[in-house]
C-alpha cells in the first residue's frame, strides 16, 4: 500500500509496528539503560530510597526480632542515667559497655523514646529510618561520582544480612556507617567547591567533617580504620597548608573531650576524678580486646591457638600498616595524582606549613575527579582496614557494605561479574556459624576486590569520561 500523502504534499514516514519483537527490544534497551546509563541514576535512587524504606518495614512486620546486644544496651544507659560513672560498673546481661561517650548518648534518646527499651517496634522503625537515610547519602555520594552506571546502586538493597543487622538486631554498628557516610559526603562538597567557593569555606567543611568523623569515633571505634584516609584528603582540601590541617585534626580529639566530658571530668583532678577518666578511656577505647573464636566470621580457617595468639595480631597489624603504606605510596601521593613529586610534596610540607602550596593539576581538587577520589581513598584504605581486622563480627558488615558495590564497580567487573561477587560475599556472610570454606571465600573476595581497584589505574587519574569507569570495557 502506499504512503499517503501528508497535507503539505509530501509523504508521511510509515509508522513502526508494534510487536512482539519490538517489544522485546523496548524492554531490554529499557532494562539495559537502567543498569549502565548514567543518565537513569535520577530514576533508579528515588526507586533504591523507596524500596528500602518499604523491604525494612515489611521485614519488621513479617520476621521475628532477635535479641542480642539490644536489651543489654538499656540496661547499661540505664545505670548511666541513674548517675553511674564509673565505666567498670556499666552492665548488661551480655557483659560490660566498651563504647565511647556517643554511643551512650545516642542510646538515651533510644531509650527515651522507646520506653526503656520495651517498645520494640518502634526502636526497629527507628533502625528502618536509619537504613533509609543512610542509603540516601550513600546515594547522593555514589552520584557525585561521574558518569557512573546505575547497576552498583542496585547492590544497596540487596544484602540479607545487612537488613538484619538494621532492623533485627539494632546495632550500634549502623550509626557509626551513618555518620562516616556523612563525613565522606561532606568532604566530597569541599572537593567539588574547592576552585569556586574560597579557600575559607573549604576549611569550614573540612572542620565540619572532622566533627562527624569524631561523633562516629565516639559511637564505634572501627571508625578509626578511616583516620590514615581523613588526614590525607583533609591536607589536600586544605590546600596543603599544615597549620590548617592540624587545626582541622584538633577538632577530632576535642569532639571526644566533649562527647565523654561527664566521664572525662576534665575539670577536676582529685584521686577519683582521675581513676574514673582512665576508666572511661581504658573501657571505651580498648584496642587489645580479646575475641571469642567461634564468632569470627573471617578467620575461621586459622587454627583456633593461632587466632587466639599474641603473634597474629601483631602480624595483622604490620600487615595492616604495610598495605596502607604500599598504598599511600603507589596511589595517592603520587605525582599523577598531586600534581607534583613525591619529594617536593614532602619538601613543602615540611619548609612551607602555613601556606598553601598545593599543585593546581591536584585531582583531589578537581571539581569532577575529586568527589570520586574522596569516596575511592576512604573505601579502600577502610577495605584495607577490614581486611586485615582482628576479626569481623556478623555486624561488622555494615563498616563496609555500603561502598562494597563501588568498590566492585571500581575494579573494572562488569555488572554480570559484579552480581557473581555480590551471591558469593552474601553467602560467606551468611553462613551461620562461619566455616573455614565461608571465611576463606570472604578473605579471598576483599582481597581480589583491593587487587583490582588498585590495579585498575585509569579509573583513579583519568579526567576523560571514556576511561572513567574501565568496566564499560567488559559490558
Amino acid at each position: 500500500m502506499a504512503d499517503q500523502d501528508s497535507p503539505n504534499g509530501g509523504q508521511q514516514e510509515a509508522q513502526p509496528q508494534l510487536t512482539l519483537k519490538s517489544l522485546y527490544y523496548d524492554i531490554f534497551d529499557g532494562i539495559n539503560a537502567l543498569i549502565y546509563d548514567p543518565f537513569c541514576n535520577r530514576i533508579v535512587c528515588p526507586i533504591i530510597i523507596a524500596l528500602t524504606s518499604i523491604v525494612t518495614k515489611i521485614i519488621i512486620s513479617q520476621v521475628n526480632y532477635t535479641e542480642i546486644d539490644f536489651k543489654t544496651y538499656m540496661q547499661q544507659i540505664e545505670l548511666v542515667n541513674e548517675g553511674e560513672l564509673d565505666y567498670s560498673l556499666i552492665k548488661g546481661d551480655t557483659g560490660s559497655i566498651v563504647y565511647p561517650a556517643g554511643f551512650i548518648q545516642i542510646y538515651q534518646f533510644l531509650y527515651k523514646i522507646t520506653n526503656g527499651g520495651e517498645d520494640i517496634i518502634l526502636a526497629q522503625t527507628f533502625f528502618s529510618y536509619l537504613m533509609t537515610f543512610t542509603n540516601f547519602i550513600v546515594l547522593i555520594i555514589y552520584t557525585m561520582v561521574p558518569y557512573l552506571s546505575p547497576w552498583p546502586l542496585f547492590f544497596l538493597l540487596l544484602s540479607k544480612r545487612l537488613y538484619s543487622i538494621y532492623v533485627l538486631r539494632l546495632f550500634n554498628d549502623c550509626f557509626t556507617t551513618c555518620l562516616v557516610t556523612c563525613t565522606v559526603l561532606v568532604l566530597q562538597q569541599a572537593s567539588y567547591w574547592y576552585s569556586t567557593a574560597g579557600s575559607t569555606f573549604t576549611f569550614l567543611l573540612n572542620v565540619v567533617a572532622a566533627d562527624i568523623y569524631s561523633m562516629a569515633i565516639s559511637t564505634k571505634m572501627n571508625a578509626l580504620l578511616y583516620l590514615p584516609a581523613f588526614a590525607i584528603v583533609s591536607y589536600f582540601l586544605n590546600g596543603e597548608n599544615l597549620l590548617k590541617t592540624l587545626s582541622v585534626l584538633f577538632v577530632i580529639p576535642l569532639i571526644q573531650v566533649l562527647v565523654g566530658w561527664k566521664f572525662l571530668l576534665p575539670l577536676f583532678n582529685d584521686e577519683e576524678a582521675s581513676y574514673l577518666r582512665w576508666t572511661y578511656i581504658k573501657q571505651a577505647f580498648n584496642i587489645s580486646r580479646k575475641f571469642l573464636y567461634e564468632w569470627t566470621v573471617n578467620w575461621k580457617f586459622v587454627p583456633e591457638e593461632i587466632f587466639l595468639s599474641d603473634y597474629f595480631s601483631t602480624a595483622l597489624l604490620i600487615l595492616h600498616a604495610g598495605f596502607l603504606l604500599v598504598f599511600i605510596f603507589t596511589r595517592v601521593l603520587t605525582p599523577k595524582l598531586t600534581g607534583k613529586p613525591l619529594k617536593q610534596l614532602l619538601l613543602d610540607g615540611l619548609t612551607k606549613p602555613f601556606k598553601s602550596t598545593i599543585n593546581k593539576n591536584n585531582l583531589i581538587i578537581h571539581s569532577e575527579v575529586g568527589p570520586k577520589l574522596v569516596l575511592l581513598i576512604f573505601s579502600f584504605m577502610n577495605m584495607i582496614g577490614v581486611l586485615f581486622s582482628r576479626t569481623l563480627h556478623y555486624q561488622f558488615l555494615s563498616w563496609y557494605c555500603w561502598h562494597f558495590p563501588f568498590l566492585m564497580y571500581a575494579s573494572g567487573v562488569n555488572f554480570y561479574q559484579g552480581l557473581v561477587l555480590w551471591i558469593l560475599h552474601e553467602y560467606a556472610w551468611n553462613v551461620f556459624p562461619s566455616t573455614p570454606v565461608s571465611s576463606l571465600l570472604l578473605v579471598s573476595l576483599l582481597s581480589f576486590i583491593l587487587y583490582k581497584v588498585w590495579k585498575n589505574e585509569p579509573f583513579w587519574y583519568s579526567k576523560d569520561s571514556s576511561a572513567i569507569s574501565s568496566s564499560k570495557k567488559n559490558e
